[in-house]
């Protein structure tokens, strides 16, 4: 449990720590933790809270030193600077595509004039494909000297610093100047890869020879793009990664073969190291790595006779690899790995349980253990890897495989005997080609069943589905989950204590609280629920535009956002219930930053599916985040013009009235700003952004009927905007004109209220003095709040 702790309090200073903070403050504080938790030893929780603190800061000092400032000759200062050439060493073997060769270079001078000059750091490099490239080749490359770009969903620059690599040449030309300059032990290991590829790819035809290579050598780089995408549908990645399975296979065969010669002792030490040697082979990867450190002290404790912890070893296998590399933390096949092992410690051997208690309503006890064996590792060890992972793949795939059950039933039990049997091909086809022959058509078969498999399920319609899945859920699922793991590895007689003091502590007072907490939740709830009328908020949003509309059934709606993150995300969480973070529709009536600069903010809040916009691009940064925005969460977005209808099932009808055509590039905002007519029966409301005379001319010459119960008064109330044609048109029972206190411009106008009231009396309600304005129908009367 101890472990536990200090690890969970050295990652937290890793991942809260700021970036390039000064590493010896956080030393410092960690020792004046450590003398203070010396002077309190006796007393064991003041004890471990202090050393708790004192690895939280050697976290946040690791992470400081990993991100201090780069030296002054590293490679990354001259990125973005224009076309160069350098000199290096390639630093591990080449990742062949099919258009160029992946090559990592370790850079040792770079040319100014006629000179090179010392530099530093490792760059990635795409060479020309069909060039000969080996690990330990010293070269000279030319091209543009590139930072790694970001992506709307992904960062490359990010990803590609966690290895060390700060920036990239594409369509590098590369000149090989000396072979063998690596370390000779490295170069032996990369030609023996080499080799077992060449192997595979001799022996079997594709699709199964890069399956087999993603499976044995954790080269994916051949697997198609189709086979690859049906396994991702599937939820059944996982077998082509390297992981933990292949790790036992490594140790099972290793102690098999090298027992019997070196003893017990002798063979596990040898074993360790074969490990380690295989990890470096498959390229120690950090889920890779993971299963290694957890199989290896598996392997020292039988060696020394003691018993493993499986969360003690995951704890430690955390510390070790991030105290080498802090940015590991951030690295999601990492993040899986540790997710997946830990769902196997906690819940594998319940749900096995569960599984042999199903099996013997159906079977006798002994057949119903032998079937359980059987089935162990595609239902009850795939179901508790699903468990913890999910949250995860949610968040960074948005993908949900609701087939993936059904496919690790179908396709797991075959995956060790594609491991044993390939590996035995391989070995055996790099020495005698005629039986490698005959051992790859016996693995073909599971491969080939492997795929099929795959491939027919990932044709099912509902195979996966699209999914908005915000962290602060991930995070709220794995803080319940880290209370259940605490409580789940206590000593029993502690949780037995645990429980006798909460039943001491519930008393019926607090029975008492809690009732009346779950009834007033209730009750709001049951209160927030639709009540069967239209509510349209015109919401105070400062100056700026923002409309807010429920549907009687319960849809919400929202037209534009306004200026201001905070108010709008106040203004929008005041009226929707507590719980609701969906947004049926957004609505984008002109790219004005008035009207759309606070809606990125609030899409990381809520789910919005379908966003409609009059088409007009605009040039200016918050039109701009908007599109990232759209894209980064999935946001489908569709321009319409006069004439859409939309109809909701409770029969609100949304009327699009200008824009008439698509604008162009060079039209003026308010000249093609989106007017929208909402009518639920009698009760209509005409919701209009900042207009100009010549949108409102272009209205009028259109022939819509324009006629409403309420009118939003376009452009804040601004004279021009507002003609008496206009108004007399609309002829409308209430005004609404959303404008910010205080405002340079003295808006609503004086011109404009006086037109109101020269036409016939019309109350106008102004969010700058009554802030946000609710107006709910039934269809026949009009409630103003």
């Amino acid at each position: 449990m101890t472990l536990l702790y200090l690890v969970a309090a050295w990652a937290a200073g890793i991942f809260f720590a700021p970036r390039e903070s000064p590493t010896g403050v956080w030393l410092a504080l960690a020792a004046g933790s450590f003398v203070l938790a010396y002077v309190v030893r006796r007393r064991r929780s003041h004890r471990l809270g202090l050393l708790c603190a004192a690895l939280f800061m050697l976290g946040a000092g690791r992470y400081a030193w990993a991100t201090r400032p780069l030296p002054a000759n590293h490679i990354q200062h001259y990125t973005d600077s224009g076309y160069v050439t350098l000199t290096g060493l390639i630093a591990q073997d080449a990742d062949v595509r099919d258009k160029h060769v992946n090559l990592h270079i370790e850079v040792e001078s770079l040319q100014d004039g006629d000179t090179y000059n010392p530099a530093q750091g490792r760059i990635l490099i795409q060479a020309p494909r069909y060039g000969e490239y080996s690990y330990g080749d010293r070269v000279r490359v030319s091209g543009q000297l590139l930072t790694p770009p970001e992506f709307d969903d992904f960062s490359y620059r990010d990803y590609l610093a966690r290895r060390g690599i700060h920036a990239m040449i594409p369509n590098a030309q590369v000149d090989i100047l000396e072979h063998d300059q690596g370390q000779p032990w490295y170069a032996a290991m990369y030609k023996l890869k080499e080799r077992a590829q060449q192997t595979i790819d001799r022996l079997l035809p594709s699709p199964q020879a890069p399956l087999l290579s993603g499976i044995l050598l954790g080269v994916e780089s051949s697997i198609s793009d189709d086979v690859r995408e049906a396994f991702n549908r599937t939820g059944t990645s996982h077998v082509i990664a390297i992981s933990g399975a292949n790790i036992i296979v490594v140790i099972g065969v290793l102690m098999k073969l090298l027992e019997p010669g070196l003893g017990k002792r002798r063979a596990g030490w040898v074993t360790m190291i074969g490990v380690g040697v295989y990890t470096l082979f498959v390229g120690a990867d950090p889920a890779v790595v993971r299963a290694a450190i957890m199989g290896g002290l598996a392997v020292m404790a039988s060696q020394l006779g003691r018993k493993t912890y499986g969360l003690t070893s995951l704890a430690f296998a955390i510390w070790l690899m991030t105290a080498w590399n802090p940015l590991t933390l951030w690295d999601v096949g990492f993040q899986l790995s540790i997710a997946a092992t830990a769902g196997l410690i906690l819940f594998g051997d319940i749900f096995t349980r569960w599984l042999e208690k199903l099996l013997r309503l159906v079977f006798a006890q002994d057949t119903a253990r032998k079937v359980t064996q059987w089935l162990s590792e595609p239902i009850a060890v795939s179901l508790a890897a699903q468990i913890t992972t999910t949250p995860l793949i949610l968040v960074y795939f948005g993908r949900l495989s609701a087939i993936s059950l059904l496919a690790n039933i179908l396709i797991v039990p075959v995956q060790s005997y594609i491991m044993t049997v390939g590996w035995l091909a391989v070995l055996v086809g790099m020495i005698w080609s005629t039986l490698g022959e005959l051992l790859a058509w016996v693995v073909w078969i599971p491969l080939t069943y492997t795929i099929e498999v795959v491939r027919a399920l990932s044709k099912v319609e509902w195979a996966s589905v699209n999914v908005d899945f915000s962290s602060s859920y991930a995070w709220g699922f794995y803080s319940a989950l880290l209370v259940l793991a605490l409580m789940m590895i206590q000593h029993p007689e502690d949780r037995a204590d645990l429980f006798r003091l909460l039943r001491q502590r519930i008393t019926a007072y607090t029975v008492i609280i809690v009732g009346v907490i779950v009834a007033i939740l209730v009750w709001l709830m049951a209160w927030q629920q639709p009540d069967g009328k239209l509510h349209v908020w015109f919401l105070d949003v400062g100056h700026g535009h923002a409309v807010l509309i429920q549907t009687p059934n319960g849809a919400q709606i929202l037209i534009d956002g306004g200026p201001n993150p905070t108010q709008l995300r106040s203004a929008v969480g005041d009226q929707m219930p507590f719980w609701d973070r969906d947004l049926d529709l957004l609505i984008v009536t002109q790219p004005k930053t008035t009207a759309i600069s606070a809606i990125p903010a609030l899409l990381d809040r809520y789910d919005v599916q379908l966003a409609l916009t009059n088409g007009h691009v605009a040039d200016s940064d918050s039109y701009q985040a908007l599109v990232q925005a759209w894209k980064k969460h999935n946001i489908e977005v569709l321009p319409v013009t006069a004439g859409y209808r939309l109809e909701t099932g409770d029969h609100v009808l949304l009327e699009i009235l200008h824009p008439q055509t698509s604008p162009n590039t060079d039209a003026k905002i308010e000249d093609e700003g989106m007017i929208i007519r909402v009518s639920y029966g009698d009760t209509a409301f005409l919701i209009t952004p900042d207009l100009s005379t010549k949108a409102e001319d272009a209205l009028s010459k259109a022939g819509w009927y324009v006629g409403s119960t309420v009118l939003e008064l376009p452009s804040h109330g601004d004279d021009d905007a507002n003609p008496a044609a206009f108004l007399r048109a609309v002829s409308p029972q209430a005004a609404v004109v959303i404008v910010g206190a205080g405002n340079r411009s003295n808006l609503p106008s004086d011109q404009t209220l006086q037109r109101l009231e020269d036409i016939k009396t019309v109350p106008v309600y102004r969010t700058d003095q009554h802030g946000t304005v609710e107006m709910v129908t039934d269809g026949q009367t009009l409630w103003i709040y």
